[in-house]
């Protein structure tokens, strides 16, 4: 375990320096496409039904007849998918979850406030200190077991397999993926206009995000809710701006290709009072 520790935080930064990153390579594989048809929304469901309740037993979302992984978050949130292009198979989803005060419908706060709400620290990073139309939680970030280099769980749960996406041995294809997911995330935070994020995180994750300059400060205590994890937060202007210089090329191609889906459907769904009309 001591050996671990010390690869976490020294190692990372070397490997996030050594990765030669082509935004080319990974536009010719994959594509993110912006959840807004109900056929989407139900292919991020069904890759979150196979990952947390099929692979990783958790206890979460509503009980359904159906496989699919949901919850009354998913109204308010903004869900992410990204494709492989040559077989057409969801490699990675993740959701941006938005409390919109104008639709006139719950919840009005963020998951992590109900269900690890009594973890969180009375502090100026709590959800409450901030307008809610800054704030927004990342979560049900998951990668299907086809694109992991080992079938283990989804990057984004355990340290060990987000240890090997950024390890010097990793394929490119899986460093890729995991990295794009989290690059993303910051996007759509930023396009939406929410500046404050919060999300559940595992601690030594944290150390690995920071890596990639993404730094975020814990919000809460560490509690054990599908696996040992503690809120944090991160401003998305800071973390956009401190992107080490080896992704950042990465990062504004994956935000181009994101603000061009939200521009061309804000009409509809983007802008915080309309999140989903209509579905």
């Amino acid at each position: 375990m001591k050996s671990f520790e010390t690869n976490t935080q020294k190692r990372p930064v070397a490997a996030i320096r050594k990765m030669r990153i082509d935004p080319t390579y990974s536009s010719e594989r994959f594509r993110f496409i912006i959840a807004h048809t109900p056929e989407e929304k139900q292919r991020a469901f069904s890759l979150r039904h196979e990952v947390f309740h099929e692979e990783l037993h958790y206890n979460i979302g509503e009980k359904i007849n159906a496989p699919l992984e949901k919850d009354s978050y998913d109204q308010n949130s903004i869900l992410c998918l990204l494709q492989h292009k040559e077989s057409g198979m969801d490699a990675g989803c993740f959701r941006v979850v938005i409390i919109d005060n104008k639709a006139n419908r719950s919840p009005n706060v963020l998951p992590l406030e109900e269900y690890c709400g009594s973890s969180l620290k009375s502090s100026d990073l709590h959800p409450s200190r901030f307008p809610k139309s800054t704030i927004c939680e990342v979560s049900r970030l998951a990668v299907h077991p086809s694109f992991r280099k080992n079938a283990k769980p989804p990057t984004g749960i355990i340290g060990e397999d987000i240890n090997r996406i950024c390890s010097e041995g990793g394929k490119q294809q899986s460093a890729l993926i995991g990295l794009s997911l989290f690059l993303a995330a910051t996007a759509i935070v930023g396009l939406s206009q929410r500046r404050h994020v919060f999300a559940m995180i595992e601690p030594k994750f944290n150390r690995l995000l920071k890596a990639s300059g993404l730094h975020f400060q814990k919000a809460g205590k560490t509690i054990d809710y599908c696996g040992y994890r503690a809120a944090y937060y991160i401003d998305q202007h800071k973390a956009e701006n401190n992107l080490p210089e080896e992704i950042v090329f990465l990062y504004y191609h994956i935000k181009e290709e994101l603000s061009f889906q939200i521009h061309e459907n804000s009409e509809s769904k983007y802008y915080p009072s309309n999140l989903y009309h209509g579905e």
